[in-house]
């Protein structure tokens, strides 16, 4: 069946691990007829956690996407990691989609993983929806719920729901809007009057609806003030209107598990919220022209304009490169144009996708989302159009890793292996990096934390069939002086025939941190030949790879040429480039070399109650904490901390926090090792080296 674009609607659904989420669209797709049986994350059988190591693991790992029909609309839901280290993957998903759900729960209201998914959200201007789960499981004051809301998540959603209890048991719901009580027993759902004991509350909170709506717009504001109140279709004119600005956020209450309010729930997400027209134009460039911005229409009649917003690997099918069409049609067996790549690319089959099942459809129209494989040279972000106009779509810049471990095959034979496993892995994975450490040689993959870094050492063991063992990154410690010095340099040698000679003096002194190397040429008189200071400054470059304490690169440090002499033939530009890595061995051992460690600077977030034990773990960590700031329930941290005591900080914090806690870091600077540790590292460096 094919739908137009004002028929279709793109959301997202996010929410922290433990919060329903995944019973959440499990239970939508059996309301809508998709399945017949709602699975569970304990027996590995829900329709988005398909992939072994979700199954195994027991949380969503990637995103995924399922398409129904409900109300006549198509709907294309996203489903998303909820998991601390992996929440970052729904920014990309934030950017092609036109709302948000986002699932709560009573028990999960303080998770820093929400707040987060807000942020995004608002970052991208959607409109968003608050279903609040697990209404079922206990005694729930939706009062005390919404000021947790407001001072965690700093959110005033508006409830359009309500819980329907009897006697002490929530039994289905109130809807506000129609002012009607639904009971839902074993799937089967009963419209009811509003219970007596709960009229007061479902009244006030009618007038709370009004009031709110009302203030979309002037003409409805003013007929509130004057008449105390507004029809049905006022209040649904008016209720769309704000979601769609974003001014309003409703909130529904239900239970995934026992489907109660997961009809009102997609009637909401059908009647209230936008279709990709919504967005009426996206922002782009053109290729190898960053300032010139170019607008695409949201409209089918215009030329093809989309993005591959997610990669996913699959074993049996390669790489399943998730697309959203902007603009124009997209149609299998067409070729289209890689802005990016400046490549022509052939489409093959074109797919909906129910988790990993695949439906084949012949196009996708502005506004609808589907998925394509085999693909050659398509990459997260790529965005395909016409060659005659080609446009290039913002991708997403997602946040620097956090963690580090260094890997390596157990058998050497599997180091081919073990490339081609990281460069796919990290294709599909926008949240991990690679790279071969140039000083240590070793292979260090980076990522969110140890948890996510586990997470891509299965896959690259069951799916690549590739033992690796791990240890720990080399920490990039540097070298500097903390004073002026002198020194000669002089290479002279004499085996019969043409000899070897060269010789110059070096002034060294410190430099302020971050200014690297600089070379002077103070030479007056010729004393050395022009010829040979280009010599003379390559060997100091290359001396500078390893200093004199534990051979770390040297850093921070002005060396100038001032004298030295030559000799007519035996002189050489290999003879200055020795000399010059003597004189400054020589000199740098009487500037009072120090030992230099890099800063990370660390931004923590955590609820208020473990703001003491966070404290006192990065002061233990010789960490510097330069401000807190309160953000209503939880604080935020920025310390400064050596990169050398930052080992498992990861799983340190979530144990402090039981999970509620997150941080980011990036580097700041290089600062002197106290000379206690910095003893100790050399030592160690030395006796690893066999010096």
């Amino acid at each position: 069946m094919s739908y137009s674009t004002e028929n279709i609607r793109n959301l997202t659904l996010v929410g922290q691990q433990s919060s329903g989420k995944t019973t959440l669209m499990e239970a939508i797709l059996y309301q809508t007829g998709l399945i017949s049986k709602m699975g569970n994350v304990r027996e590995g059988n829900t329709v988005c956690d398909y992939d072994w190591l979700e199954k195994e693991r027991g949380f969503t790992i990637n995103a995924s996407l399922v398409h129904f029909t409900w109300r006549e609309k198509k709907i294309n839901l996203m489903d998303t990691p909820g998991f601390a280290e992996l929440i970052e993957k729904v920014r990309s998903i934030l950017r092609v989609v036109e709302f948000a759900l986002i699932n709560v729960s009573p028990d999960t209201l303080s998770g820093g993983e929400v707040r987060r998914c807000l942020n995004y959200i608002k970052r991208e201007n959607l409109p968003s929806l608050v279903f609040l789960n697990k209404i079922d499981t206990e005694q729930i004051d939706l009062f005390t719920v919404f000021n947790q809301l407001e001072q965690q998540l700093n959110l005033k959603p508006l409830p359009i729901t309500y819980p329907l209890t009897k006697d002490k048991k929530v039994v289905g719901i109130i809807d506000i809007i129609e002012m009607k009580g639904k009971i839902y027993t074993q799937g089967k759902v009963e419209q009811v009057d509003i219970p007596e004991d709960l009229k007061s509350t479902a009244d006030e909170l009618r007038e709370k609806l009004m009031e709110t709506v009302a203030e979309v717009s002037d003409e409805l504001i003013e007929k509130y003030l004057e008449e105390g109140k507004l029809t049905l279709d006022e209040i649904k004119q008016g209720l769309k209107k704000g979601i769609s600005n974003a001014q309003i956020v409703p909130l529904l209450v239900g239970s995934a598990l026992q489907r109660i309010g997961i009809d009102v729930l997609l009637d909401t997400l059908t009647d209230f919220f936008p279709s990709p027209t919504w967005r009426n134009v996206v922002k782009g460039t053109v290729p190898g022209k960053q300032e010139q911005e170019v607008e695409i229409k949201v409209d089918t009649s215009e030329a093809l304009c989309a993005q591959v917003f997610l990669t996913l690997f699959e074993t049996h099918l390669g790489e399943v490169s998730f697309i959203k069409v902007f603009s124009g049609t997209l149609s299998s067996g067409s070729s289209i144009y890689n802005a990016n790549k400046g490549e022509e690319e052939k489409i093959g089959q074109i797919y909906l996708m129910l988790g990993n099942k695949r439906e084949e459809t012949p196009q996708l129209v502005a506004g609808d989302i589907g998925a394509l494989t085999k693909l050659k040279s398509a990459e997260m972000g790529d965005t395909f159009g016409n060659r005659d106009k080609p446009v290039i779509l913002p991708r997403i810049d997602f946040p620097e890793t956090n963690t580090s471990i260094a890997l390596k095959p157990k058998d050497e034979k599997d180091e081919q292996r073990l490339s081609v496993a990281l460069s796919r892995l990290t294709k599909v994975d926008p949240l991990i990096k690679v790279e071969v450490d140039k000083e240590s040689g070793q292979t260090v993959l980076s990522g969110m934390g140890e948890v996510h870094l586990e997470l891509v050492i299965n896959r690259i063991s069951k799916d690549f069939n590739v033992v690796v063992e791990t240890e720990e990154p080399e920490i990039p410690f540097r070298e500097t002086i903390t004073q002026q010095s002198e020194a000669q340099g002089k290479y002279k040698r004499q085996s019969g025939g043409r000899g070897q000679y060269g010789d110059v003096w070096l002034r060294i002194k410190p430099l302020a941190r971050g200014e690297g190397f600089v070379f002077v040429d103070e030479i007056r008189g010729g004393v050395v030949p022009n010829r040979f200071i280009p010599s003379v400054e390559k060997g100091l470059r290359e001396a500078i790879k390893k200093g004199n304490l534990a051979n770390y690169p040297v850093v921070d440090i002005e060396v100038a040429l001032f004298d030295g002499s030559y000799h007519s033939v035996d002189s050489s530009d290999i003879a200055f480039q020795i000399a010059a890595s003597m004189g400054l061995r020589k000199a740098v051992d009487t500037a009072n070399p120090i030992l230099l460690e890099p800063i990370l600077e660390l931004e923590v977030e955590t609820p208020s109650e473990c703001m003491g034990d966070i404290s006192g773990d990065l002061s233990s960590r010789r960490g510097k904490i330069l401000e807190v700031q309160p953000l209503g329930g939880r604080e935020k941290i920025r310390a400064l901390v050596p990169l050398t005591n930052l080992r498992k900080y990861s799983t340190t914090l979530r144990s402090i926090t039981q999970g509620r806690g997150t941080f980011t870091q990036k580097f700041s600077h290089y600062e002197k090792v106290p000379d206690e540790i910095a003893q100790k590292i050399i030592e160690t460096r030395k006796a690893k080296k066999g010096n």
